[in-house]
């Protein structure tokens, strides 16, 4: 199957998300549901004393609870900052809960600013690792070239097997530990993808596919489950030219 057909073929979650939060109802429920792939994004209405710090949504799949966490994680998932994968402060930031919730549920729109950040969370995966496969596409050279002190450090200071992918011509000096694969064809420059082996460990495999629909707006998803990680690295290699 070809990566843009996993994300056209990816079924609807049938998780529920409740907003609890005073009245009036928070702009952040209307970009959920405008960007999150559910039916409706609930809003019930707290008490109009209760401070706006203290709004948070709820989590359900088939009415069993998933999880809980505040607004403020979604708002900074919304507008994230931007860390290295090595940099500590990426274990302070609170939209990491939100990465972790929204595994395995389709969103629309993403821009890349928020494409960035959950790339962010798998090549900090692999750096903490520092051993197994990491394929990520870059669509195109220019991309690739803004990210070349990343992956230069991600190379040198561990045993990572660096594979990334772009759709045109690499005119540039090779990255020393980096296979580029340059010219891979249509399919790699219309997606953003990561995906990470874990070394063969479950509990930090992880992978990233979004498709281009408008010019910076994407549809995709994040998954940590080991087969569909798998199944999108067979992907990747297939979609190479």
């Amino acid at each position: 199957m070809s990566l843009s057909a996993y994300v056209d073929r990816y079924t609807r979650s049938n998780r529920s998300i409740v907003v609890y939060a005073p009245s009036p109802r928070p702009a952040v429920v209307d970009r959920l549901e405008a960007e999150i792939g559910v039916e409706e994004v609930e809003h019930r209405t707290l008490p109009d004393v209760t401070a706006e710090s203290q709004a948070f949504l709820v989590v359900r799949e088939d009415a069993a609870f998933v999880a809980a966490v505040d607004l403020d994680a979604i708002r900074e998932f919304i507008e994230p900052p931007i860390h290295d994968p090595w940099d500590e402060r990426l274990d302070e930031t609170t939209y990491r809960r939100v990465v972790d919730i929204f595994e395995s549920m389709l969103w629309h729109d993403l821009d890349r600013r928020r494409l960035l950040a959950v790339s962010r969370e798998i090549e900090n995966r692999a750096w903490r690792v520092g051993s197994g496969t990491l394929r990520v596409g870059f669509q195109r050279a220019d991309a690739l070239e803004k990210m070349v002190p990343v992956y230069n450090r991600l190379a040198a200071e561990s045993g990572l097997e660096i594979h990334v992918y772009i759709d045109d011509e690499w005119d540039h000096p090779s990255i020393p530990g980096v296979t580029i694969h340059a010219d891979a064809g249509d399919e790699i420059g219309s997606c953003w993808f990561l995906v990470f082996d874990g070394d063969g460990d479950e509990l930090w495999n992880s992978a990233l596919l979004a498709t281009e629909t408008d010019p910076g707006a994407f549809d995709g998803f994040w998954v940590d489950d080991t087969r569909r990680v798998a199944a999108l690295e067979r992907a990747v290699l297939e979609s190479v030219e």
